[in-house]
């Protein structure tokens, strides 16, 4: 299993920024933030979305988290653009978690 130390989110939304979503990222986990920030360039120009406003950032996480207890979410503001929010969470009884825009960080994910 590799060190997550940040990971990588794309958003496309439309030019009226009243629609935005997810997209692949190339690759999403990073071992440190300067190697995440280093390939944004890259995965901007490799998004290619046609009428979408593409954006783009990285976000640390602390390695000392276990990374099914982390939960990221975010939203698009006007003021700030993509904002990311990495927080660490209790793991839920069910083992289900459940909720609009958070995913859990996998060690070794990588978008396609």
């Amino acid at each position: 299993m590799e060190h997550i130390a940040a990971f990588m989110l794309l958003i496309g939304c439309n030019a009226g920024g009243l629609s935005c979503e997810e997209l692949p990222a190339p690759q999403v986990a990073f071992e440190s933030m300067e190697e995440c920030v280093g390939a944004l360039p890259a995965a901007l120009g490799g998004a290619g979305v046609k009428g979408r406003i593409v954006h783009a950032r990285c976000a640390a996480i602390d390695p000392a988290w276990v990374e099914e207890d982390v939960e990221i979410s975010w939203h698009m503001s006007r003021e700030k653009g993509l904002e990311i929010d990495v927080r660490q969470v209790a793991p839920p009884a069910d083992g289900m978690l459940v909720a609009e825009n958070v995913h859990p960080v996998q060690a070794t994910a990588r978008m396609h």
